[in-house]
């Protein structure tokens, strides 16, 4: 062929390529779905939230956009699938995990799952976000296929990328959760199959991770749903555009997509983690009982809290983390699976109105001698006193589950104890744990102190003795604790429900490594107060996390103790509070301080609050100065903080039970490498540090804090403090010094009582 043929023939080639390209139409892609628009959409009610990034940790390593699957003749012409792949950066071989991305079955990508998989991936997972077709390119059942077709790439490949071929989990999202249930239960069911490649590799596999996605499309109020939001807004809902119409157009899709009614023996363990949101959970209990029925593994965790995408969020993304790469190690790596005894199963009554501890007592007591177990709290009130958990032993309070705290003070034995600072014999908590090393105690249940009765003894008995002019101490009128742990590292409070404690709601004491995580903590103003409720006290801890908590007691939020007196530094009874961070946590109107460095703290350092909301009338950090106890406290750090507060600072010396005990000494105290940075509050001032005389202050900023006040006065009697960007409703704020008798009327609690006692 002469040049001009061939000139001719390449010209006429490459047309007929670009009139072909040209006709295949674009991929429909509804894009409203992304990580920034949820975030925008989430922090105006929850600016405690912050977003997790994609961040590709150390030793691990990843391959972008690999085609899983190629699909040849599409309406849009030929159309690749793709996955990303996360795992560590070594030769070993590790379980993989199929991620699939939320989105309501039309918008979203892979990229959604990205940081989760970065993070399970370091765990030692081969992890995997997958892209599936949406609507309106697919509809039902062309997602599912897809997702069929990526988990038998994963087994085909598996040597490829250093993938056990037996040990493949396919976790999701919302739509995605939904997908991964599905996918899962139908283990070996040839109709859910598809077409797809790799026809000749199983898509079975071996675990599933549901968050936040339904299990059943078939349930009547789904149904109902569908036809209400047809005729209030004149078009289809998702689901039902996704399904090929309403459930009475298209029985059959709605039934096949319905994860419940495909159960075999052959289905895989589920673990579901949900919101706080029920519509997110239709189908889930239904599947767990029928799971119980043939033997399959489930688990269930709640985050109780109204934000559906919870995944994306710090700090709900860390739990959400942990569970998932704890449910994996059951699964793939052999961690050991608690027995579970149900309080029902082993001869506890589920009856409110009899005080049952010793029934439940002896449950717990078989778990230990059967090598431990979990306690499981079924369903409904269970009266109790103490009771005390053993090595080995946890405890989980399923929805709906209550332990009732009895109100006799006789249901809580004297034993060896801790109280405000000192080693004593005192009644016992509702709740005991004594080196128990990794404890923990489950939600969504409740755990309710009950302590009506014990509030307004207390209050009583302080009346009378200002009637009669005599001192009084917090330990007259006999008081449980709701829980306490003495010595328990590793322990975790997780999603549970601590309400109505008659003294404090949780106290933990020389217990390192210590996890509460997304846990409601409330005691009442009304009727009565709930004196002494602090919602969380570290007593000589060390590497806390608090983390997603809502916490709303008559006293402090999270309390730093450790030890008072003359010589409670140099007692080996008492340990400093370090390593200690508090994130994501809002704090509730009936509080007296934030985060308080308390009546009964000898040294905390490394301390850090972050992210956190305040809708309460106390400061935001209290340190409480003792002229009798030598105090360190050092290396505080405060930063982006919104809300509501009675002040953003409270620095004044505490004289309640004020003792020398016989000694010549003056203890000082020192306050150092303090910073409040990045905080936008509405409040009464920006507050007052005025310590001890001879206490000293230094290294204390501000930096970038705007408030909203009803004064713009500063009580501040240390001139070094440092204000950068500080205003105080657009001004910087007026400086001025407080002298001892103002330190007195400008102590909350002095101010509090006083407006307790005019009602």
């Amino acid at each position: 062929m002469d040049m001009k043929k061939a000139t001719v023939v390449f010209a006429a080639c490459l047309m007929s390529s670009l009139v072909g390209w040209s006709k295949a139409p674009e991929i429909p892609r509804d894009t409203s779905f992304t990580a920034y628009s949820t975030n925008k959409k989430i922090r105006k009610y929850h600016p405690e939230a912050v977003l997790a990034l994609p961040e590709l940790p150390a030793g691990v390593r990843e391959y972008r956009d690999v085609v899983y699957s190629t699909l040849p003749k599409t309406p849009y012409g030929r159309r690749d699938l793709h996955v990303d792949i996360f795992r560590p950066d070594d030769e070993k071989i590790y379980p993989a995990l199929l991620m699939i991305h939320g989105g309501g079955w039309n918008s979203g990508d892979k990229s959604l799952q990205v940081p989760m998989a970065q993070q399970i991936a370091k765990n030692g997972y081969v992890t995997i976000p997958v892209e599936y077709r949406l609507i309106p390119e697919a509809v039902y059942p062309a997602g599912l296929h897809d997702v069929k077709t990526a988990i038998r790439w994963v087994r085909a490949h598996a040597a490829e990328y250093g993938i056990d071929p037996d040990c493949i989990a396919v976790s999701g999202c919302s739509a995605g959760a939904q997908l991964a249930t599905l996918a899962g239960v139908t283990n070996g069911s040839r109709r859910h199959e598809g077409k797809g490649q790799w026809r000749k590799t199983s898509s079975d596999v071996q675990a599933v991770i549901s968050m936040d996605g339904i299990a059943t499309f078939v349930s009547e109020s789904n149904i109902a749903d569908a036809e209400e939001r047809l005729q209030k807004k004149g078009e289809l809902p998702v689901n039902a555009k996704w399904l090929g119409g309403l459930y009475k157009d298209s029985p059959e899709n709605w039934k096949e997509a319905s994860a419940l009614l495909w159960i075999t023996p052959k289905s895989a363990p589920v673990c579901f983690i949900n919101s706080g949101l029920p519509r997110y959970s239709d189908g889930r209990d239904e599947l767990v009982a029928v799971y119980d029925s043939i033997g399959i593994y489930t688990e269930r965790h709640r985050i109780p809290v109204d934000v559906h995408t919870f995944w994306f969020f710090h700090p709900w993304f860390e739990t959400t983390v942990e569970r998932a790469v704890g449910f994996l190690d059951r699964v793939f790596k052999g961690e050991k699976v608690a027995p579970r005894f149900k309080l029902t199963d082993h001869g506890v009554a589920n009856d409110s109105t009899v005080v049952q501890t010793a029934a439940i007592q002896r449950v717990i007591d078989k778990a230990e001698t059967m090598g431990g177990g979990e306690i499981i709290v079924p369903p409904g009130t269970f009266l109790s006193g103490a009771l005390f958990f053993k090595p080995g032993t946890t405890l989980r309070l399923e929805e709906g589950a209550v332990i009732k705290g009895s109100d006799n003070i006789e249901d809580y034995p004297l034993i060896p104890s801790r109280m405000e600072g000192r080693s004593i014999y005192y009644h016992a908590a509702l709740i005991n744990a004594y080196h128990v090393d990794g404890f923990e105690i489950n939600g969504p249940g409740t755990i309710n102190g009950n302590g009506y009765k014990f509030w307004v003894q207390f209050w009583d008995n302080l009346e009378r003795a200002r009637e009669e002019n005599r001192s009084w101490t917090n330990l007259e009128v006999r008081r449980p604790r709701l829980v306490f742990l003495w010595g328990c590292d590793n322990a975790r409070l997780s999603g549970v429900r601590m309400i109505n404690s008659a003294f404090w709601t949780s106290h933990f004491y020389l217990c390192n490594d210590l996890i509460v995580e997304n846990c409601e903590v409330q005691a009442p103003r009304e009727p009565v107060r709930a004196p002494s409720s602090d919602a969380i006290d570290l007593d000589g801890c060390h590497r806390v996390i608090v983390r997603g908590c809502y916490l709303n007691c008559d006293d402090d939020g999270v309390c730093l103790k450790g030890g008072k007196g003359v010589f409670a530094h140099k007692s080996h009874e008492n340990d400093s509070v370090t390593d200690v961070l508090v994130e994501g946590c809002v704090f509730g109107p009936n509080l007296h301080g934030t985060l308080t460095l308390g009546s009964e703290c000898v040294h905390a350092n490394n301390v850090v609050l972050r992210n956190c909301r305040l809708d309460n009338d106390c400061s935001l950090l209290r340190l409480k100065m003792r002229p009798d106890t030598y105090q360190v406290y050092e290396n505080i750090r405060i930063e982006n903080v919104t809300g509501r507060c009675g002040s953003v600072v409270e620095v004044l010396p505490w004289k309640q039970f004020f003792s020398l005990e016989g000694t010549d000494e003056k203890p000082v105290g020192l306050i150092r490498n303090i910073s409040i940075k990045n905080v936008d509050l509405k409040c009464n001032g920006l507050g007052v540090i005025a310590a001890n005389p001879d206490d000293k202050v230094e290294n204390f900023e501000f930096e970038n804090v705007t408030v909203k006040a009803e004064s713009d006065i500063f009580r501040c009697n240390y001139p070094d403090v440092k204000l950068k960007n500080v205003t105080v409703n657009g001004k910087r704020p007026v400086i001025m010094t407080a002298d001892e008798e103002m330190k007195d009327k400008l102590n909350f609690d002095a101010v509090d009582l006083d407006k307790n006692n005019e009602k």
